[in-house]
């Protein structure tokens, strides 16, 4: 802890529950390594105030949705809304953290953000703080997503029932069925959502995936060499 005193990491999740608790399980591993951690968060699906470690300090900011908006079918839809509402709240609040009012509880030593929220690199641009990105899906996921593009040119999106069983020689031993299945009614939107989240790292100082190097080395060895090699690659899950 004497070691890393006066560091501080703000993390900002997707307010959605399963991305929370993946960020909030990060938290915990950096503050156990000594970071003071503080956590912007949405009013839209506010943090369970039973859950919250009670070192970290909380910052939420005015952002919100109506039923219908939060009940849409379209993700590609509800995550540009919630990027475009997030711009100013979000600069607002992370301007006011980063003031001479709140330095003494520590220079900030980057922003962690979810890989779905992309109007979070200018603005951390903007104030020359470093951005990691956090994705809470395993490895193998993202490197799916990051073909994409080579998966519709070779005919295996959108997907055939009649080519469930068919393996795909790219991510063998992954087969059509494996895919990640497209929400509502217009697939093309999920496939450009997909292509955005692997192509945001890119302009990241560095990517966490929720896995370890034993159970998913291969598809790490693959992002890492082929679709982000200039970008580190941390896996967080320890094995047990």
């Amino acid at each position: 802890m004497e070691q890393s005193k006066g560091r501080r990491v703000i993390l900002f999740p997707l307010p959605f529950q399963g991305h929370i608790n993946s960020m909030l399980e990060l938290a915990n591993v950096l503050h156990s390594r000594g970071f003071s951690i503080t956590i912007i968060h949405t009013r839209f699906n506010s943090l369970n105030p039973s859950t919250l470690n009670p070192h970290f300090t909380y910052h939420s900011i005015p952002v919100d949705f109506s039923e219908t908006e939060a009940a849409s079918r379209d993700p590609k839809g509800f995550f540009y809304l919630l990027n475009v509402r997030c711009i100013e709240p979000f600069r607002e609040c992370l301007a006011r953290l980063l003031s001479d009012d709140v330095k003494l509880e520590g220079p900030v030593a980057c922003l962690i953000s979810d890989t779905l929220l992309h109007f979070t690199r200018p603005i951390a641009e903007s104030f020359k703080l470093p951005r990691i990105l956090l994705d809470v899906s395993c490895a193998t996921n993202f490197a799916v997503l990051a073909v994409f593009p080579l998966l519709k040119e070779k005919g295996y999106l959108p997907i055939q029932d009649s080519r469930l069983e068919e393996v795909i020689t790219e991510l063998s031993p992954i087969k059509v069925k494996d895919l990640p299945k497209a929400p509502g009614s217009d697939p093309e939107n999920y496939y450009q959502l997909a292509i955005q989240v692997s192509n945001e790292p890119k302009s990241s100082y560095g990517l966490i995936l929720n896995t370890f190097e034993d159970l998913e080395g291969h598809a790490l060895a693959r992002i890492r060499q082929e679709h982000l090699p200039n970008v580190p690659i941390f896996p967080t899950a320890k094995q047990t």
